[in-house]
């Protein structure tokens, strides 16, 4: 046997899917024009939905234009080390590429030298770090 309470909700299932997709009507809305002004006289009549799309487009309107960032600085010290940090690596893989594939002779104090480069790179943007905690609520956004 089939439970009543099961047959109730599969027609009301079954009413749902038939009328999927189209509007509900509803009863005793008032028009627009009939609507209850609650501010009294002070609003401006002109102002109806059919009048907004025209009168408040977007593109029809000045917008906030942002300004445009502005791009970080550094200092000098600060420049150098990064280009140790990533330069001498680089600087190393191509000399090596040179040394392989045309047969060049890379002198002992230029690969000291980027070794040393690379190390001092690190060594001072580690040095430079700040010592105390980020603050956790500054997400970095400016306004």
């Amino acid at each position: 046997m089939s439970d009543p309470n099961e047959a109730a909700q599969d027609a009301a299932w079954r009413e749902i899917v038939e009328n999927f997709g189209e509007r509900a009507e509803l009863a005793d809305q008032p028009a627009v024009e009939d609507a209850v002004v609650p501010f009294g006289d002070d609003v401006d009549e002109s102002f109806t939905p059919d009048v907004y799309d025209d009168a408040y487009d977007v593109d029809a309107h000045d917008r906030f234009v942002a300004p445009r960032p502005t791009l970080p600085r550094t200092t000098p010290e600060r420049f150098l080390a990064w280009l140790g940090l990533l330069g001498a690596p680089i600087g190393a893989v191509l000399l090596f590429i040179a040394h392989v594939s045309l047969h060049w002779w890379i002198p002992n104090w230029v690969v000291a030298g980027l070794a040393l480069a690379f190390l001092a790179g690190f060594g001072y943007l580690v040095f430079a770090m700040p010592r105390e905690p980020r603050d956790p609520w500054d997400d970095g956004a400016r306004l």
